[in-house]
């Protein structure tokens, strides 16, 4: 992987982190948001950082261990756990090796272990949920190469939003003009929640097209409803 600039990251990476994982969904057209069942384990704070990948066979954690002494304080570890079910690929003693190292968080399509011990860490991981059973440590594997992780394809050097609502995946080539488009839809929200609350502020009569969307008439005018007075 051709290493990017460190701050060209650290700037585009403080611009991420002001805006919502739904938001980035919805300027992305849907396309990058991980499955559904991919979910924070120990939510403390958004996840926001550089994916470094990882791809594991099924059962096998081997080079997860590898990429948690190989990569740099802050980057995330993205991981295609192929969405096993029958062991956990990681629980306290990895994730506490990779939170002293400064490894921002980890998300496996896979389960993990250790519940209770990894809501004691600052570390993010985001995983499919909880099993007891642990991996083998026999490899193969890949390191910084081009996976699938919950139905979305990443690549080392994309970027990574995660927070209570999902994870999502910014193609670093497209990062720029996803952040724009994503400054500008949250720039809509806010002035939407405003007109909402100065709405429930007034007082007497209300007229309810005063609430509604400025796209949502001409959207229904298509289907035959007629304009609301």
């Amino acid at each position: 992987m051709t290493k990017p600039s460190l701050e060209q990251d650290s700037q585009l990476i403080e611009q991420m982190a002001n805006i919502s994982s739904s938001i980035f969904a919805d300027v992305m057209d849907m396309n990058n948001a991980m499955d559904y069942r991919l979910k924070p384990m120990n939510y403390k704070k958004p996840l926001v950082g550089r994916a470094r990948t990882v791809s594991l066979p099924k059962g096998d954690n081997l080079f997860l261990h590898h990429a948690i002494y190989e990569v740099e304080p802050g980057d995330i570890i993205v991981v295609d756990g192929q969405d096993h079910k029958d062991s956990a690929y990681l629980g306290e003693l990895m994730a506490g090796a990779a939170e002293a190292l400064g490894i921002q968080g980890i998300v496996i399509d896979g389960l993990v272990r250790d519940k209770k011990e990894l809501e004691q860490l600052d570390i993010q991981i985001y995983a499919k949920g909880f099993l007891s059973t642990g991996p083998k440590k026999e490899g193969p594997g890949s390191f910084d190469t081009d996976i699938t992780c919950a139905g979305v394809f990443v690549s080392s050097g994309d970027y990574i939003v995660g927070d209570e609502d999902g994870v999502v995946v910014i193609p670093r080539a497209l990062a720029s003009e996803t952040i724009k488009k994503a400054e500008q839809k949250l720039a809509y929200e806010q002035n939407r929640l405003d007109v909402i609350r100065q709405y429930k502020q007034q007082s007497g009569t209300k007229q309810k097209s005063a609430i509604a969307p400025n796209w949502l008439e001409d959207k229904l005018k298509k289907h035959g409803i007629p304009e609301r007075v």
